[in-house]
Formats: C-alpha cells, structure tokens, sequence
C-alpha cells in the first residue's frame, strides 16, 4: 500500500490547518524544552507556525521544517503579517537533511504518526539525532490509537470501510467565509497500527459553495515501549516519558497524550 503523508496538509486542508493558532495545549510545554536547552531549536512539521511564530516573538532562536510546501506557505504568510522572516525547509522527516544542528529538535501536534512505518520512524528519529548537537534534546508526543469505531467484536466481514462521512469542524474566517471539514475512515488495521481517513473540506462564502476538496491520509501509533526501543536503537539516552503535557511520569491516569523527551549523549562528557 501507498501512503501519502503530504495530501492531508495540501490545499484547503492546509486553509484548515491554518486556523488553528491559538498557542493552547502544548505551548508552555515545549516552549520551557527549548528555553531549558538554550541555542537554535528545530520545530519539526511546524504547520502554519502555530509554535514556532510564537516561539520567535518571544525571542527564541527557532528554525522550521515540514513536508507540506502549502502548510509553509501559509506560514511564510503569518509570519511575514507579524513581521517575522522564519528560516524554513521543506523536508519529510525521515529524510531530513539540514546544514545545521541544533540544540533541541521538537515535534508537537502528534505529527510524529504521520510517519508510516516502524522503517521509516526509526529512520526519523536517527536522522533527529544526527541534527543535534551533543547533549541535545529531542521531545515529541505521540496519541494513543484512534481506531475510529472499530469494534473488535464485529466480524471482520461486518466492518465496512469507508465509513459514513461524519460532521469533523467548522473554520469561521470572517466575512461570511467559513471552513465546512467532514471526515471518514476508509480503513483500520489494529494489528499493523495504521488507521486511514479521508477529509472533506467545502469552503463556503454565506451560502455560496466556493471550493470543495476531499484529502486523504494516515497515522501509524506507537506505543511507549516500541518508541523507548527505537529511541535507544536511535542512539539517545535519558529518555523520560510525561503524560498529557505534565511533568508527571506517564500512566493510566492520562488519556490523550504520551510524550517522549530525550537527549543526545554529551559525548565530549
């Protein structure tokens, strides 16, 4: 099977992407990461800038990379409104490739399952290392498996994909210009962890239909232990694992998101 990491950030999905701007969940965490580790940062599928264009009003040295030249448009964009020049690439993370290192690399949002297989994550994750300097810190956060409404009691003949399209969100832009996102699965694979979905966005003037465009994509979710075995195989050591964006060590007692913070052995230590 093909899988397209690019598509559900292309187009009207990365008009949809780019609404989300509140700093919200995430930010004070991975803002206090790359203050603690002092030097250039890495934000790793920075999107629209959601982070990184806040990172650098507060006068933080922060760089961007995604795989969605449309995603880094959109952020060129912003930035350039709030008068800020981000030094951007277009890169998938797996085969990333920059001139620099820095002192931490972070991928929020999840965006780390969007890495289809354990290949290609692990790949990632060597090439995060090599991007480092020594005593370098990576963190990124992974979700538990959204299977959609598979049911593990159904017979496989009676699980039916693609799903119905179900209501996702709607993007208000002002002026009557709104963002219309509905969503599906088209497959589910607990056993290989990968679930599939399709996104159709409608963009709407009052009434009036302007665009409509329907965009597919993947997650791949791994869980804690396979991601602390890749870590090591990746090279990093002093791995902690927080929950829900916390500093408390993760457990039953958080149900949305399982972080990984991590550091590059000190090798001249």
């Amino acid at each position: 099977m093909t899988f397209d990491e690019i598509d559900m950030y292309s187009g009207l999905a990365a008009l949809h992407w780019s609404a989300y701007d509140e700093p919200t969940w995430d930010h004070d965490f991975y803002k206090r990461i790359v203050e603690q580790a002092g030097g250039l940062a890495l934000d790793v599928a920075c999107g629209a800038g959601r982070l990184l264009r806040r990172y650098l009003q507060a006068g933080l040295a922060v760089e961007g990379v995604d795989s969605s030249a449309d995603m880094l448009a959109v952020c060129r964009q912003k930035a350039e409104a709030d008068g800020l020049s981000p030094v951007l690439y277009c890169q998938p993370m797996q085969t990333l490739d920059l001139p620099k290192r820095y002192a931490c690399i972070y991928v929020p949002c999840g965006s780390f399952t969007c890495v289809i297989g354990q290949e290609n994550a692990l790949e990632a994750l060597r090439r995060f290392h090599r991007h480092l300097l020594p005593g370098g810190v990576l963190a990124f956060n992974a979700y538990f498996g959204d299977w959609g409404d598979y049911d593990y009691n159904k017979p496989e003949g009676e699980r039916a994909y693609p799903s119905e399209w179900k209501p996702h969100v709607i993007k208000e832009f002002g002026g009557g210009r709104r963002l219309v996102v509905e969503r599906r699965w088209t497959g589910v694979d607990p056993v290989e962890q990968i679930s599939s979905e399709q996104r159709r966005y409608r963009l709407y003037d009052g009434e009036q239909l302007l665009q409509e465009e329907v965009h597919a994509g993947q997650n791949h979710w791994y869980f804690k232990k396979e991601l602390l075995l890749m870590l090591r195989l990746a090279g990093f050591a002093d791995v902690q694992v927080k929950g829900d964006y916390t500093d408390e060590d993760f457990g039953p007692q958080h149900t949305g998101t399982i972080v990984f913070i991590c550091r590059k052995p000190d090798r001249a230590g």
